[in-house]
């Protein structure tokens, strides 16, 4: 069904992008600080893995309740309590001074990132043209590319400026703060995004809640994504750590070329997926993603760090919108949300067991360079997986 969308530079997209752009951004200021700021309240190394994945494995435990409430209540009205929760976790990161508060906040994120990510999925694909649905995904990604290739730079370096301007925790503290204010304003694109809420014969239609938790159709490609997402956060989870472990400086330049070429990787996918589909588009994306990880474990110099950044962004910026475009498309519209929630089942757990055997693969060999090996795992399982089940799961688009 089409919703008469012409364009995908309309205005509900246009907020939806701004929105996404901003969380973004908070996010991966703080992101690469996670797992050293739990090591600095007295959190060990498997510990340290532990917290840093448990805001995907508190969000995966929730998605049976997020799903069904993005796809049968109103969704603006989800859309500002996502955002405005998301202040308040990152205020209570500001303020947390042990690992059980620092693991309460991280909860509380979880439940957060329950709603948001799949939300805003959902809406981007609603104010897309059909024929465009791959480019208007590969595009929506921009903002991300955008805020990983500034965040993580800006994250540490406020967050040494502050630890040695005033001591202590203070720099931490400081980018805990900056990400809520970035919360607070995107509620403002929140307020200017149209929206129409679906008929309640279409909402009555889709039966009890819990038949709206899990989109069959969608659990070939959430598998995907939870072995694409598994490896993909071991780096910003570990990178800082790798790079003092091998007496690389400067290593938030890595996340600037990474980001740099996924700003050209993700819109180019997207117009490569509508053009010649998902099967011409995994495996080179798998290929590139494994190649990344083995070029960053034997790196010894900031230089070539920046080739495993370049290729991982050309393979997870074609496979990750790769897979979401297959999630979406394999349902109808009103099951967007079922279907946008599958998929973050899989990206959930594998967010949270990516840095959590990150952990443990340093604790039983000792070096940080042993985790980025170990992630070439997932990805070559994943292009074993998508060679296997292609052909019994084509058949939910071609209907």
């Amino acid at each position: 069904m089409e919703n008469g969308y012409t364009t995908m530079w309309n205005r509900g997209y246009i907020c939806a992008f701004i929105a996404n752009a901003l969380l973004c951004f908070s996010q991966n200021i703080l992101n690469t600080l996670i797992s050293e700021y739990s090591g600095i309240l007295g959190a060990g190394t498997v510990l340290a893995g532990m917290i840093t994945g448990l805001y995907f494995g508190i969000s995966f435990l929730a998605r049976p309740f997020s799903g069904p409430a993005i796809t049968k209540l109103n969704k603006k009205h989800i859309m500002y309590f996502a955002y405005a929760m998301g202040v308040v976790v990152n205020v209570a990161y500001a303020v947390s001074n042990s690992v059980a508060l620092f693991m309460v906040a991280r909860i509380l994120h979880g439940i957060q990132f329950a709603f948001i990510g799949s939300l805003t999925l959902v809406l981007a694909a609603d104010y897309l043209p059909a024929q465009k649905m791959g480019t208007g995904l590969g595009f929506f990604g921009v903002g991300g590319a955008i805020a990983t290739a500034i965040g993580p730079t800006i994250g540490m370096s406020i967050c040494d400026w502050g630890n040695a301007k005033f001591g202590g925790n203070y720099g931490y503290v400081t980018v805990f703060l900056i990400a809520a204010a970035c919360m607070l304003v995107s509620l403002v694109p929140c307020a200017l995004m149209p929206y129409k809420p679906e008929a309640k014969e279409k909402l009555a239609a889709l039966g009890k809640w819990y038949k709206n938790i899990v989109a069959k159709e969608s659990i070939f490609p959430a598998v995907l994504m939870l072995l694409f997402a598994m490896a993909s956060i071991l780096y910003s989870s570990y990178m800082k750590l790798f790079a003092a472990e091998k007496g690389i400086s400067g290593i938030g330049s890595f996340f600037t070329v990474y980001a740099l070429v996924l700003l050209a990787a993700r819109p180019l996918c997207g117009r490569l997926l509508d053009k010649y589909g998902i099967k011409k588009i995994i495996y080179p994306a798998s290929a590139c993603f494994a190649a990344s990880f083995v070029i960053v474990a034997f790196s010894q110099t900031l230089w070539t760090t920046f080739i495993g950044a370049a290729l991982a962004a050309v393979g997870y910026g074609a496979a990750q919108p790769s897979i979401q475009t297959l999630c979406v498309s394999c349902v109808e519209p009103v099951r967007r949300g079922v279907a946008s929630n599958t998929n973050y089942f899989g990206m959930d757990l594998g967010y949270f067991l990516g840095p959590f055997c990150g952990g443990v693969v340093v604790d039983l060999t000792g070096k940080y360079s042993a985790i980025y090996l170990a992630g070439v795992i997932p990805v070559v399982l994943a292009a074993i997986i998508f060679a296997l089940g292609w052909g019994s799961f084509k058949k939910y688009l071609e209907r």
